[in-house]
């Protein structure tokens, strides 16, 4: 008989850190993550391809122990209770057709449209290091320290 999860591929990380980054979890819930998961043991870190979660789970067992989304950490211990522990507010999709009062755009409508500030942000000149001492040198080209 073939399992699901035999089917399923999965990515395996060495740390829970470098999957928690691998998912691009906001670093606020980050913290979360880390201070909800203190509480179970865990050896093996995985994400599949769905890229849905993160799966914490112990050696030969067929469940994982934990389950980490972007909203919420979802605990099964071995021997114990479930728990459910939420790291971030779930994003609501907002309509297109909302209305906007006159004073406020929609936040659809914002998303549509570049940032003036973004726009006019000009590009930052590049440093070229010293090649004696590779510290920045000025616009002159001439390095303060070597001369």
């Amino acid at each position: 008989m073939t399992f699901a999860a035999d089917l399923d591929s999965r990515t395996y990380f060495r740390t829970l850190d470098a999957a928690l980054a691998d998912l691009g979890l906001p670093l606020g819930a980050v913290d979360k993550v880390r201070a909800a998961v203190t509480r179970i043991d865990f050896e093996h870190v995985s994400i599949p391809d769905s890229r849905e979660h993160i799966a914490l789970e112990l050696p030969g067992e067929t469940k994982p122990v934990g389950y980490i989304t972007s909203t919420f950490v979802a605990l099964h211990p071995r021997g114990g209770a479930s728990e459910f522990i939420e790291i971030a507010q779930p994003r609501l999709a907002q309509p297109e057709t909302e209305a906007a009062t006159a004073d406020e755009p929609t936040r659809a409508s914002a998303r549509r449209q570049p940032s003036s500030r973004a726009a006019s942000k000009p590009a930052e000149p590049t440093v070229q290091p010293c090649p004696t001492c590779y510290t920045g040198l000025p616009l002159s080209g001439v390095c303060d320290w070597c001369g």
